[in-house]
């Protein structure tokens, strides 16, 4: 699946990938160059809001202040890994700028 990080530091998330995440809320790691957004299990346990972006149920959530020195933004190819519940997003990448 294709996610866009954006130069003013939000992820883009499209609607089809957004039923993962029921709350409307995840937490978000680095591990090993990787963003890992993992969706929370219920409202009380915090995470950062996925806000509605579009009519078609996109999703952005800002993500800036966690990302470490050097990332570009860019489209980004990411992975939902089963086994431990995250979209796997690579960080370090030769990513396409978006053209809006």
């Amino acid at each position: 699946m294709k996610l866009e990080l954006t130069p003013t530091g939000y992820l883009h998330i499209p609607a089809e990938e957004t039923v993962r995440f029921p709350i409307g809320t995840a937490i978000v790691l680095i591990r090993d160059e990787e963003l890992w957004v993992m969706p929370v299990s219920h409202l009380g346990a915090g995470g950062l809001l996925l806000k509605l972006r579009n009519s078609r149920g996109d999703r952005s959530m800002f993500v800036q202040e966690i990302l470490p020195e050097g990332v570009q933004p860019g489209i980004r190819d990411a992975v939902w890994d089963e086994q431990y519940g995250a979209l796997r997003i690579p960080l370090f990448c030769s990513c396409a700028m978006s053209e809006k």
